[in-house]
């Protein structure tokens, strides 16, 4: 009985020891591309290894498995992840200016740019578990994730609320930022998508 309690100790420190290496990782990586170029292969090869961890596959060396990903997914997560800061830049000017502007136009615009926001955080979130889990052209994983945020709203409704679980932790306890941010959100989105989306569907074919 002790014995199992060790092992079971000795696990769940290792898992968290590689958690917070994935995100130092990430932090180095994504700075190492210039943040723009960075960010999307660095949070993929998180995502991926964070798929490992909860389907419960071995991941011998991080580092070795992170920097793998990390050159293999550099061009095509950078391809979409073009697609997502032209996006996000264009919902964030319409926002700037739309909040200046008075009247009721105004706010009914502003209204439906927050709705595009949502949608667009909602893609962003699916896009990880879906890039990690298939091989597909650049465009179509954009066009999956936007069919998997519509069809499947109260996954997606869990994934944004999530999201600012952690950011609201991390803006109060700024030592998740460094330590925790990134892969705390990779396994919150993962496993929805695994438990919620992927089991689903796999029960579904074998029916």
């Amino acid at each position: 009985m002790d014995t199992n309690w060790a092992g079971t100790i000795m696990q769940m420190l290792d898992k968290a020891v590689k958690l917070v290496w994935m995100n130092c990782l990430w932090v180095v990586f994504t700075l190492l591309g210039g943040v723009i170029l960075g960010v999307m292969p660095a949070t993929a090869s998180v995502s991926f290894l964070v798929r490992k961890m909860i389907k419960n596959e071995e991941i011998e060396n991080v580092f070795q498995e992170f920097w793998q990903c990390y050159k293999r997914s550099f061009k095509s997560s950078n391809v979409i992840g073009i697609l997502f800061w032209l996006a996000g830049l264009f919902l964030f000017m319409d926002i700037s200016f739309l909040i200046q502007m008075e009247g009721t136009l105004a706010t009914v615009l502003l209204t439906g740019v927050f709705v595009l926001l949502l949608v667009f955080f909602s893609v962003l979130l699916h896009f990880f578990p879906i890039y990690s889990r298939f091989e597909m052209k650049t465009i179509s994983y954009a066009k999956l994730a936007l069919v998997m945020a519509m069809t499947r709203p109260f996954v997606t409704i869990f994934m944004v609320l999530w999201l600012g679980v952690v950011t609201i932790l991390s803006i109060e306890f700024t030592v998740i930022i460094p330590l925790l941010f990134n892969v705390l959100i990779m396994l919150g989105i993962n496993w929805l998508s695994i438990v919620r989306i992927e089991k689903k569907d796999y029960q579904l074919i074998n029916k």
